[in-house]
């Protein structure tokens, strides 16, 4: 399941990107729906509270309510930074709906606003692969692993693509360098297997 993400993301903005757990009906969650619907009712302009409902509601797996939230959310800012995130997190609630088009279309969006965020080209990436780009999907997380060559399962992203584009070196040398990140990666290894008999 994709994740709101935090790490490239300072300030204000922080908040709206973090990593969430999906638990429909968790008590703590629903307080923070009604808490957040309250400040919203009360301030309807203020865009963070939208966003921090937002977020809220997709914890509790309401990710289309999510959308709409996210979406008048846009219509009240305007710096590149704070769309840039509404974007990325539209795109992982359309992701969570497999709404594949519409998710990549808000990843690009926030991929043109901050072009040298890994996460949204790795999130454009899946969601190309998913709907069957895969020229695309392999364009997108290649270039996630040249901004960022330490995660790993950007590497992993990256040889699933390359293997159902039929780029079995390519695939191969992204196996092997997720296994270097990751030492004890299950997948990479039995991955790495299955290329080396495709290649033999």
């Amino acid at each position: 399941m994709p994740d709101w993400r935090l790490n490239e993301f300072h300030g204000a903005e922080a908040e709206m990107i973090g990593e969430i757990d999906v638990i429909p009906g968790h008590p703590e969650t629903l307080g923070r729906i009604e808490r957040f619907k309250q400040e919203v009712q009360f301030r309807p302009h203020d865009w963070e509270a939208r966003v921090a409902l937002a977020q809220a509601l997709a914890q509790n797996g309401q990710f289309d309510q999510s959308v709409n939230q996210l979406r008048f959310s846009l219509e009240l800012v305007s710096d590149h930074q704070s769309l840039a995130s509404i974007f990325f997190n539209l795109g992982v609630c359309f992701e969570n709906l497999e709404a594949w088009t519409h998710a990549i279309a808000a990843y690009e969006q926030c991929a043109f606003l901050l072009p040298h965020l890994f996460w949204v080209h790795h999130n454009l990436g899946i969601c190309c692969h998913r709907s069957g780009n895969l020229p695309s999907a392999v364009d997108e997380l290649r270039l996630a692993t040249a901004l960022n060559g330490e995660e790993p399962e950007l590497y992993q992203s990256l040889a699933e693509a390359c293997l159902d584009a039929g780029l079995a070196g390519e695939a191969q040398q992204a196996c092997r360098r997720s296994i270097e990140l990751a030492p004890h990666s299950i997948w990479a290894h039995q991955a790495l297997d299955r290329i080396r008999r495709q290649i033999n």
